[in-house]
């Protein structure tokens, strides 16, 4: 039992600690002269702490947002707000993170950072927090009776906003992130290298060396190099790097910002990192869904949607590539054809017979050696290319094969029939072999096996199944 409340209390503790940190990190962000804070890493706490709470069940879940309340009026008193100000910024904060919390988890989407359509709906969630919390801190404000509340709702919406959208976006891209080690090539270093020294002098000169000129918009160039050609976690970390770098820069009155009035500064450099944000993360995720629609459609191109397997184009790009790469005699295919598949649809169905195809494959796949390829032509025809071979191994792998469809299929594989046989005709490969030709050779062997078979069905029902009393196999 102990264990179980430590494991649920983990959770808030690390938040608890990450949110006072967060507040305090903050704090020490503050513009000098000015009370004006660049950024605000609390906001972003909050709304991951907000989405891991709307998770939990009822009672857990407001004991998060009862921490989440206390923590901030304890810090906010400890740092020497007054109470009011330190119980009406509950509110502040737990809007932000709740309203955020509840637009991202609406129709039960999980919230992650993978397509672009996700960053849409992480944008627009933020939004409607950052909006909510800043009309609530900007009536504060009003009641105090200060003056040009336009500007400081503005300067609370962007910082928050902007802070908040970072951060959450790094935390869910890390979170799903697939680290392995990259396939290197000269090219892709020297291209890395580049990039990495182009971003380099590109920031150092604008945040750090620059007089205040207005050149900031050159960032755009290592921003897009880095989001359309490394991965979209590299586009993350670049993007953390750019925040840090254009926050420590304007903290010391450097570069493209410099010599600016305080609010000024902090909207510019608050406005840098949210458009580099936008931009960065939009054109690595959109690179990201064109990539993997790519992929799909290669893969579909080449097998076959029903089985899996290979199909007769990729068939024949592998034949020619096997033919290519090994000397006469080391290349068999096997042809087999399902005896009396015609049988299986019209006693039990199609989908009977799709069913029957889709265990065929994946016994076929179970039977065959590493490196060689089992593809499906076409109805119940199907190829087995064998790399490394001869004639004793090609037989004898015919029949591992003959085997394993003539085994009984019963119940396991949902089947109203117990078992089914293949006709199998081999070819190897000789000087003169094409993939055409060695095909055409296994399909004769194989219809020669299928003419001196035994006249016997080869799909049967049990004898006790209403099948076999010419009932259907299925009400």
């Amino acid at each position: 039992m102990a264990r179980q409340v430590a494991r649920a209390a983990l959770p808030g503790a690390g938040f608890a600690l990450a949110y006072a940190a967060a507040i305090l990190v903050g704090r020490a962000t503050r513009v000098e002269g000015s009370d004006v804070a660049l950024a605000w890493p609390a906001a972003a706490v909050a709304v991951l702490w907000g989405l891991h709470a709307s998770r939990l069940p009822r009672a857990q879940a407001a004991a998060h947002w009862a921490a989440l309340a206390l923590l901030t009026v304890g810090v906010n008193l400890t740092t020497g707000a007054a109470l009011p100000l330190a119980a009406w910024f509950v509110l502040v904060n737990v809007a932000l993170a709740a309203v955020t919390a509840i637009v991202l988890r609406y129709g039960g989407r999980p919230v992650a950072l993978r397509e672009p359509v996700d960053l849409r709906r992480l944008v627009v969630a933020i939004t409607a927090g950052t909006l909510a919390s800043a009309v609530l801190a900007t009536a504060w404000f009003a009641y105090e009776g200060q003056p040009d509340l336009v500007r400081t709702f503005a300067l609370f919406a962007v910082r928050n906003g902007v802070t908040a959208l970072t951060g959450v976006a790094v935390v869910l891209r890390i979170r799903d992130a697939r680290w392995r080690r990259p396939t290197l090539s000269v090219a892709r270093v020297a291209e890395a290298l580049a990039c990495a020294a182009l971003t380099g002098v590109v920031f150092v000169e604008i945040f750090w060396l620059n007089p205040g000129h207005p050149n900031a918009f050159n960032v755009v160039l290592p921003a897009m190099w880095v989001s359309l050609r490394f991965s979209t976690t590299t586009s993350t970390l670049f993007l953390t790097a750019s925040g840090i770098s254009i926050m420590g820069a304007t903290l010391l009155d450097r570069g493209a910002f410099q010599d600016v009035a305080p609010q000024e500064q902090a909207l510019l450099a608050q406005g840098m990192v949210g458009a580099l944000t936008v931009v960065v993360l939009t054109l690595a995720l959109f690179r990201d869904s064109r990539n993997e629609l790519i992929a799909e459609l290669r893969h579909l191109a080449g097998h076959d949607p029903l089985t899996g397997l290979a199909n007769r184009a990729l068939l024949n790009d592998e034949l020619e590539r096997a033919l290519a790469a090994h000397p006469p005699g080391a290349v068999g295919v096997l042809v087999l054809d399902l005896d009396g598949f015609k049988l299986v649809n019209d006693a039990w169905g199609h989908d009977e017979g799709d069913l029957l195809l889709t265990e065929i494959a994946r016994r076929l796949t179970g039977v065959i050696r590493p490196g060689d390829t089992v593809a499906r032509l076409g109805g119940d025809e199907f190829v087995v290319l064998c790399r490394a071979t001869g004639h004793e191994e090609l037989a004898g792998l015919a029949d591992r094969v003959r085997a394993a469809v003539a085994h009984p299929y019963g119940q396991a594989s949902d089947a109203p029939y117990d078992r089914i046989t293949a006709s199998v005709g081999a070819a190897v490969s000789d000087h003169t072999s094409t993939p055409r030709s060695l095909l055409a050779t296994a399909d004769r062997a194989m219809y020669a096996a299928k003419l001196t078979a035994a006249a016997a069905p080869a799909a049967r029902p049990p004898a006790d199944s209403p099948a076999a009393a010419g009932a259907p196999a299925r009400g």
